[in-house]
């Protein structure tokens, strides 16, 4: 600790820290340009020097660190002075064009020149013009150069936080220039994240260019909704459309960035494919009615099935919508319904020949293992390891995030995945792994752990739960390349020397039909960490915003909200007493089961909320012959979709801007988004549509306000426990580890034996650009990525006969689809990836549940 005086003020801070930040903890303001807390210091703008005592030249506050027994005086007339020439220096050339630039009102020059400028200027002479015209650096950036005053913000955020490295420095001195490669940003993120940060108006976000001032805007703070990471970010309508989307300096987890699909991808809540008014089908088509009809339509053809016990009857749920409409979703169907036929995805490996299957492994990973503490916490761990999942696409400000805690911390981190990641290149360890080998990994390096500590002595002779453990499982479960054996060698002492461990687990490992497998071995090897002294905690990285939530409040067809098994009385007497009802005993069908009862002509009522499995389901052809069988397919939406092109009822919905309610991120962090506007056109918000219909089949579903169908929650789900609607309006709240978690096994889960490969393996997910199906409604979105690609290595491609942007066919045994071919250097050979977002290439197809990575065969078209 360093004691120091600060403009007469005495404090003791930690030694390392800036002057600057010491005196901002004080309430003493130092302006500055250049300086970000997670950006390193580059003092280029020089508007925070100071006094130091003893030192003959002022020192900039930005990138000095406090000393034992330092004087500071950050008020004196040669400081005064200084800010006010700097200033000067800085208007000499820059264009007083406020009038017309769009970050008056929020701009850092205008704030710090009448703050601290002299306000009148002694230059005379013609300002520097780097170019008469803006440029249009790619659809969504606009740079004016003759702005720019050399702050270094936008290029340190590209390069230390994003990792793109898009932007950099031409010329020197006063004739410096921030540009991309040829003055272009066409290959960069599209994040904006260097518009965020730029302190004048010389980046700017070309959909907000000219359509309104900050003092136009109503602003409101809410929760990102296309992936788990949970961004917060602040929402500016004008006349009850969307003008922009920012975000606030180091507020939520991502602390001021954003992705593209958040910051850009908000135009969703204005398109042109919203369903405006309920729908029923008539003589073979859709004909709009009123909410009476409609509702009554349906209650009418349910009452049936409800009456026979509600076996044929099912429900799907889409992870992107609020605990509260999920909760209450669930709710509608075990008490109204009567069923526990419930699924909150369409995509996961939840049914097959696995045992148990992924539903039934998954109530173990969330007790205590599961990291429910902020993810910059967990990225402190000595090492860390990120299995099954393209991090740069499905979680960028995760991606963004790790980063900075391996550059800064200097952790080992190992990247385990199909793909190649922009992180790939901060690892001290990566390795290339189809779905389906995480069970195999697992194994190897739980086995690898106890032979290690064996030899050390560290480890009792029984692990938890009295295992043995064995040392000889891998042999069989995964080929000892050079690869495989190098990236071993590496992870397993990184392992067994860190004294905190962090696994975030992808979705890819969930897509495998070895989910189940890959869990139940994952379970194991963080016991064995844990019993080696280690603190261990896992996080899954979820590419929707509520997938955690999903789970927790009833989401699944065996489990009630809070992990409580259906079939278990004692669980079941508590929701039977509060919702005044009795409930189905036996687990219900997940929705591949569903499907299959459809197809065999026993599935009588399907309601579909906010999902699209016409598309998303892997098994293209199964889906659409089952939903066309079904004997009434309600879908409500916010949006069209194939699969309400097949639907016999469709209920118009509330999108996510339009009605209040809570997520859960992938941290376990429940936060609040916030309702925006009112609902548009005859959309109603989900909950009251679930009360309509529960009041017209003659039952009384509750409370249907947010706050209070939360306060239910808290009631009646162990992890939500204490938590209060209200505390929402900071950075949201943690739930806290279930108690009534599954038993870990006492024989040690098969280890599945890796499938035979022929031609090459097809692996899908989200692009850079957008989230699922959802994000085609954005219009901005589209612009940036509106055609499907294949990517593959140029070694593959060269032996196929294939140029780059060649026209290729992707073959499976089940179908084909056509795309562009992307060369990806450093793509693994005998892997390609297609992107899932496209609806027109329908992907899917080319899928059968069961069957992933699909096996694929690739021609020139």
């Amino acid at each position: 600790m360093a004691i120091l005086t600060i403009d007469g003020n005495e404090l003791e801070v930690a030694d390392g820290t800036l002057i600057l930040v010491a005196a901002q903890d004080q309430g003493i303001s130092i302006p500055t340009f250049c300086y970000q807390e997670r950006l390193t210091p580059l003092a280029s703008c020089r508007m925070c020097l100071i006094e130091i005592e003893g030192q003959k030249k002022l020192q900039p506050a930005c990138a000095t660190p406090v000393a034992d027994g330092m004087t500071v005086r950050t008020d004196t007339s040669l400081v005064a002075q200084t800010r006010e020439s700097m200033l000067e220096m800085l208007l000499a050339n820059h264009p007083l064009d406020c009038p017309i630039c769009d970050k008056a009102g929020e701009c850092e020059l205008q704030d710090q020149v009448f703050a601290y400028g002299a306000g009148e200027s002694r230059f005379r002479d013609e300002k520097r013009v780097f170019r008469t015209e803006d440029v249009l650096l790619n659809p969504v950036i606009v740079f004016n150069a003759n702005r720019c005053i050399q702050c270094q913000r936008c290029v340190r955020i590209c390069d230390e936080v994003v990792g793109a490295v898009a932007l950099g420095t031409i010329e020197k001195g006063m004739d410096t220039e921030v540009t991309g490669f040829e003055n272009s940003l066409a290959g960069c993120d599209h994040c904006g994240n260097c518009i965020e940060v730029c302190p004048v108006g010389a980046l700017m976000s070309a959909p907000y260019r000219y359509k309104a001032r900050p003092w136009d805007l109503t602003e409101t703070d809410t929760v990102c909704h296309y992936c788990g990471t949970g961004c917060q970010l602040t929402v500016g309508m004008r006349d009850g459309h969307l003008a922009r989307v920012r975000s606030k300096y180091e507020t939520g987890v991502n602390g001021e960035t954003l992705c593209v699909k958040g910051r850009f991808g908000f135009d969703i809540i204005d398109s042109k494919h919203r369903i405006r008014q309920p729908m029923v089908r008539r003589n073979g088509n859709l004909v709009a009615v009123s909410w009476e009809d409609a509702v009554g339509y349906l209650v009418e053809r349910v009452r049936g099935a409800v009456e026979e016990g509600g076996a044929r009857i099912g429900g799907l749920a889409s992870p992107r919508l609020s605990n509260e409409t999920l909760y209450l979703f669930q709710k509608l169907m075990r008490s109204v319904f009567r069923t526990n036929s419930i699924d909150s995805s369409s995509r996961w490996a939840s049914s097959g020949p696995a045992a148990p299957g992924l539903y039934e492994a998954l109530p173990a990973m969330f007790d205590g293992l599961y990291a429910r503490r902020p993810l910059q916490d967990v990225l402190e761990a000595d090492c860390i390891l990120v299995v099954g999942s393209n991090v740069t696409d499905d979680n960028p400000v995760t991606d963004y995030l790790v980063r900075g805690a391996v550059r800064k911390r200097r952790n080992k981190l190992f990247i385990v995945s199909a793909r190649p990641s922009r992180l790939d290149a901060e690892g001290a360890g990566f390795l290339r792994l189809l779905p389906g080998g995480e069970a195999g990994l697992f194994a190897a390096l739980l086995d690898g752990l106890v032979e290690d500590a064996a030899t050390e002595k560290s480890l009792p002779t029984a692990c938890p739960d009295g295992d043995a453990q064995e040392t000889d499982r891998t042999e069989t479960a995964v080929p000892a390349t050079p690869a495989w054996q190098e990236f071993l060698a590496g992870a397993i002492p990184a392992l067994a020397a860190a004294r905190t461990v962090t696994v975030l687990i992808g979705t890819d490992l969930l897509r495998a039909q070895e989910a189940a497998a890959a869990l139940r071995w994952l379970r194991k090897l963080g016991r064995v960490l844990e019993t080696l002294g280690k603190r261990v905690g896992v996080q899954f990285l979820f590419d929707r915003p509520n997938q955690m939530g999903a789970w927790e409040l009833g989401g699944l067809p065996n489990m009630l909200p809070g992990w409580r098994p259906v079939d278990d009385g004692q669980s079941r007497a508590v929701f039977e007493q509060a919702w005044g009802t009795s409930l189905p005993s036996e687990p219900g069908a997940d929705f591949g089961r569903m499907l299959a009862q459809c197809e065999a002509g026993e599935m009588e009522v399907l309601y579909v909320l906010g999902s699209d499995p016409i598309l998303s389901y892997p098994d293209g052809a199964l889906v659409e012959s089952a939903l066309s069988k079904v004997g009434l397919l309600v879908v409500q939406d916010a949006y069209l979709s194939e699969t309400a092109g097949l639907a016999d009822v469709v209920l118009p919905a509330a999108n996510f801007v339009e009605e209040p309610g809570t997520f859960t991120n992938n941290e376990g962090k429940v936060q609040r988004g916030r309702e925006i506007r009112p609902p548009a056109f005859e959309a109603m918000r989900n909950v009251e549509i679930f009360g309509s219909i529960a009041s017209a089949l003659g039952r009384d579903l509750g409370p249907t306000a947010a706050e209070q169908v939360f306060a239910e929650i808290t009631r009646l789900v162990p992890s939500y426990r204490g938590l209060g609607f209200e505390a929402f309006d900071g950075a949201g709240a943690f739930t806290v580890p279930t108690e009534n978690a599954a038993q870990d096994d006492p024989d040690d889960p098969p280890v599945p034996t890796p499938r035979e490969s022929r031609g090459f393996a097809l692996v899908t997910g989200d692009c850079m650009f957008h989230s699922g199906y959802l994000s085609r409604h954005s219009a901005i979105l589209e612009t940036l990525s509106a055609e499907p690609y294949v990517e593959m290595s140029p070694r593959d491609g060269r032996q196929l006969g294939l140029s780059e942007q060649a026209s290729v066919i992707v073959r499976s045994r089940h179908g084909e689809a056509r795309a562009r071919l992307r060369f990806n250097k450093r793509f693994p050979d005998g892997v390609v990836f297609v992107p899932e977002n496209f609806a027109d290439l329908r992907l899917n197809r080319l899928l059968k549940q069961g069957e992933y990575p699909c096996q694929v065969e690739i021609l020139k078209a």
